[in-house]
């Protein structure tokens, strides 16, 4: 392993690739695609003009038409409702939602309907969960120091109410990184925007390094990775020790971020073992009750007081000491004295170059460099940059992961990655289309979510023609619906909720240890055996839980814009022989034996699938699902339920969005 990287390291070094320009200007020709201006492309000539539904059809159908196919008819009614709860929900209708929406005959039915499930607290804790994968959120450190993080939960909750809220994508951006620096006009918006810089904290991090300088430095480095390639898709960590190899970005582009990182204070403490910075937001409002207190108190004292008003003033007092709030702590960072940085030669901060301002990457930002006060760190700076509209990168990485999340497959397929080593978008137009009407809405992601799922493109059946499925498998040119497995947390919640097992619960943490203490991996059976939503679930780094490792639940230790998604014998087992599956298969068996008490194993099998697959059963499993039962005998009617309904549950119908 160790030649296989130094023979790599030595290859690279011999291709001549380009460095950071530190003079470009967007727009300069050769430059790297992703980093070209952004344009409104005009909707593309195409001969199938009924098929379009929105802008969005055209930029599809030219390229199917370019490769002489065909895009397949739309899907059943029945099938897109499905699709629909299980993309923006997580969750699979009930029998009565899908009663309702198939009876709906008006011609604005589908649109009515995405704009019921937007509107749902639902959407925020499916939707969040996606970004959670790429905020590498925990609620423990893992690395060498596992220790817990009992108030990281403010930022999952934070994540999800922006979400809920449809928070413009900019300004979510900029709470990320530098919401503690933001102007506030009271102390919910101040806690509010507090919360997101979690997003720079929840990090893993070496908390037992015997070298405070090298762990500040590894922990800036993580920091600009991860800006980097959530929100621009570019890989700036590369530059740490050279000039990147592949992109445009330069040694000193790095120490530039690197300045203003340093002068951000993520640990209070640096030596073993490193304890994290919190803010107290609770303070204004205790000195607030403790100020009023106080009055009451000078008041009871007063010997003019009447001996009734001094009871009735140490009952409220009393009541005042018993409702005064608890401390509200948020996990995030802040100020440190601001310093530019000196760029450290091959990495090594004991062997220092030239020093560099404070600024954006060259290559990007040009000469429109932002000016950043000589008190300030630059984060605020850095965060209204990325957020610009006038950043190439922004819009489209957001777009392109919108679009990956709805579809399992991205215009980019590297959402992670923009840069030379990325994939070539296979629709350019087309993603400057979203990204730029993304931005005209406001950074609205309810309306890019409006604008894709009302296109043909994204109604279109699974149900393709054989030619089209053999010169396209991988469905590059989403001339069909491809059919994906739901995710781990998708799985596990769907279970519970049709077995009405799903404790629909909002916010708060699970966690019981207190600050900077250990994780206790045996309270992880207690965990997951809760039925709260999953994304409620502690997220523990140095270790998670067998369901949802086995169905590809992502290492929260990296950023995740792509989620594995793998076939393996852990799963089937899963199915067959968890605890979650017979409790919950037992509990659907009582349910239906209940609403059937007057029907038989026939009706009962068509109950079953009608509730768990949204659809009416056929003849033959009908007949399935009678033989079935009749082979356990009248006294295991129960039994023989539970298990055809967790057959049920292990059928692709169930697991895939269809």
């Amino acid at each position: 392993m160790l030649l296989a990287a130094i023979i790599g390291c030595l290859l690279l070094q011999s291709v001549p690739l380009p460095a950071g320009d530190k003079d470009a200007e967007p727009g300069e020709s050769g430059r790297l695609w992703a980093l070209e201006p952004l344009v409104l492309p005009k909707n593309p000539e195409v001969q199938k003009t009924s098929w379009p539904r929105v802008s969005i059809d055209y930029f599809i159908l030219e390229k199917i038409e370019q490769a002489e196919l065909a895009p397949t008819r739309q899907a059943e009614k029945r099938t897109l409702a499905r699709r629909a709860y299980l993309d923006l929900h997580g969750l699979p209708p009930t029998t009565a939602q899908l009663k309702t929406f198939l009876e709906d005959r008006q011609p604005d039915a589908w649109q009515r309907l995405i704009d019921k499930l937007l509107a749902s607290p639902r959407y925020g804790e499916r939707w969040g969960r996606h970004w959670l994968d790429v905020a590498r959120y925990a609620d423990s450190n893992g690395m060498d120091e596992d220790i817990v993080h009992p108030v990281a939960f403010r930022y999952r909750d934070y994540v999800i109410d922006s979400f809920n809220d449809d928070k413009p994508f900019d300004r979510f951006i900029v709470e990320q990184l530098a919401g503690d620096l933001m102007p506030s006009g009271n102390l919910a918006q101040k806690r509010s925007q507090t919360l997101g810089v979690g997003f720079l904290s929840v990090g893993p991090k070496m908390l037992a390094c015997d070298d405070p300088d090298k762990m500040r430095r590894d922990i800036v480095d993580e920091q600009i990775d991860t800006t980097g390639r959530a929100f621009m898709g570019m890989t700036f960590g590369c530059a740490r020790c050279h000039d990147h190899k592949f992109d445009p970005v330069s040694i000193e582009d790095y120490y530039g971020l690197a300045g203003i990182f340093m002068s951000t204070k993520t640990l209070t403490k640096y030596s073993v073992v490193a304890r994290f910075h919190q803010h107290d937001l609770s303070e204004e409002e205790h000195a607030r009750m403790r100020r009023e207190i106080a009055d009451l108190e000078k008041r009871k004292a007063d010997k003019t007081t009447p001996e009734e008003e001094k009871k009735q003033i140490s009952s409220k007092v009393g009541q005042l000491r018993k409702d005064l709030p608890p401390v509200f702590e948020v996990m995030g960072v802040t100020e440190y004295p601001a310093k530019d940085a000196k760029v450290h030669l091959r990495g090594d901060y004991l062997t220092l170059g030239e020093l560099i301002p404070r600024r954006m990457p060259a290559a990007i930002a040009g000469k429109r460099q932002p000016d950043i006060p000589a008190d300030q760190s630059g984060r605020l700076q850095l965060a209204q940059w990325i957020a610009s509209q006038d950043n190439p990168l922004t819009a489209r990485v957001i777009a392109n992961r919108i679009w990956h999340w709805h579809f399992g497959r991205g215009i980019v397929t590297t959402p992670d990655n923009f840069g030379h080593l990325g994939q070539q978008p296979s629709h350019p137009a087309l993603l400057d289309h979203l990204a730029s009407s993304f931005i005209d809405s406001g950074w609205s992601i309810k309306q890019l979510h409006r604008l894709i799922m009302n296109s043909a493109t994204y109604r279109q059946s699974s149900l393709a023609e054989t030619q089209l499925k053999q010169t396209d498998p991988e469905n590059a040119l989403f001339a069909r619906w491809k059919p994906r497995r739901v995710e781990s947390e998708v799985l596990r919640d769907s279970i519970l909720f049709k077995s009405n097992r799903l404790d629909l619960t909002m916010g708060g943490s699970m966690l019981k240890e207190q600050n900077h203490k250990y994780v206790d991996r045996g309270k992880q059976k207690e965990y997951i055996k809760s039925m709260r939503r999953t994304i409620y679930l502690p997220v523990l780094r140095s270790s998670g839980y067998d369901g949802q490792k086995a169905f590809d639940f992502p290492d929260p230790a990296v950023i995740t814009g792509k989620r594995n998604v793998s076939s393996v014998t852990p799963q089937a087992l899963y199915l067959m022989n968890s605890e979650l599956v017979h409790e919950s298969s037992s509990a659907l068996a009582g349910i239906m034996l209940e609403d059937t008490r007057e029907m038989g194993s026939k009706q009962r099998t068509s109950w079953l699938i009608m509730h768990l697959m949204g659809r009416e059963a056929t003849t033959s499993e009908q007949d399935r699902g009678q033989s079935f039962a009749a082979n356990y005998g009248k006294d295991e009617e129960t039994a023989a339920w539970a298990a055809f309904s967790r057959a049920l549950f292990a059928t692709n119908e169930f697991l895939y969005i269809q």
